[in-house]
């Protein structure tokens, strides 16, 4: 009689409300050894070799064993993230958050500043011990890991933007580090640094895709809708605020911009 009245008034509800209660006490007794947000992706112990310079915004680096990568049958596990990450011994790493020039190859030209933008990068991390810090998601689509790189305690990727050798690339959920990207692209294009020097702005207006962060021309074919749609009344003003250029409507210049 006990068992069948206690099991009625489970039905009727408790037993939900039992479920919420040991799932609370799950996240408030858990979370201490979680990370609390995105800045719990340390980039504490995480070091790497860089081996190799692809291009500006590109590297190849060898992990090295340490309080944060272990190693692991081939490859290594990077621990202190909110979800596993597993890392061959040698891995291609994309910068966040920034968009060297292209250097050209394959039958592609190079884009202005494409090779001084690699050979600033090399003068700066090849052969350097770095630390990586990631974000949000960890691999793009080509399956680079993605991540903030840091030489000497100095994030690489804001001195690649700030001296005017890569452009602010938003790249939605990856966001840790963006106000001081867009901060140091301000500088740099104001100041005339690097490529903003000798790169020429178009000066009607463009329109802007708020949920890409890509400008066009009025009559591209890759117009944004209605409501993600922000005006600029100069390309200038869209990169000032963090806007990249559509690939379609705004070539870049090429070769010129190559010689060193």
């Amino acid at each position: 009689m006990v068992t069948g009245v206690l099991f009625t008034v489970v039905s009727r509800g408790y037993f939900r409300f039992f479920w919420f209660l040991a799932f609370l006490i799950f996240l408030l007794t858990g979370c201490g050894n979680q990370p609390d947000g995105p800045l719990s992706r340390s980039k504490s112990g995480m070091s790497a070799r860089v081996v190799e310079v692809i291009d500006g915004d590109t590297v190849r680096v060898e992990f090295l064993s340490g309080p944060a990568v272990g190693l692991k049958g081939r490859g290594s596990d990077v621990s202190g993230l909110q979800s596993p990450v597993q890392v061959s011994p040698v891995e291609k790493v994309r910068l966040i958050g920034v968009n060297a020039p292209e250097t050209g190859g394959k039958g592609q030209a190079g884009e202005l500043f494409g090779l001084k933008a690699k050979e600033y990068t090399k003068e700066h991390l090849l052969n350097r011990v770095v630390t990586l810090e990631f974000d949000v998601v960890y691999r793009d689509r080509y399956g680079r890991l993605l991540a903030y790189v840091y030489s000497e305690e100095k994030l690489f990727n804001r001195q690649l933007v700030e001296d005017g050798y890569a452009q602010l690339y938003t790249s939605p959920p990856n966001l840790l580090h963006l106000e001081e990207l867009l901060a140091a692209q301000r500088e740099a294009v104001r100041s005339g640094r690097g490529l903003w020097g000798v790169r020429d702005f178009h000066s009607g207006r463009v329109v802007g895709n708020r949920r890409s962060f890509v400008y066009h021309r009025p009559g591209c074919n890759h117009l944004p809708s209605l409501a993600n749609r922000v005006w600029f009344d100069s390309e200038k003003e869209a990169v000032l605020a963090g806007y990249r250029p559509c690939k379609s409507c705004f070539r870049s210049p090429q070769k010129a911009g190559n010689r060193r």
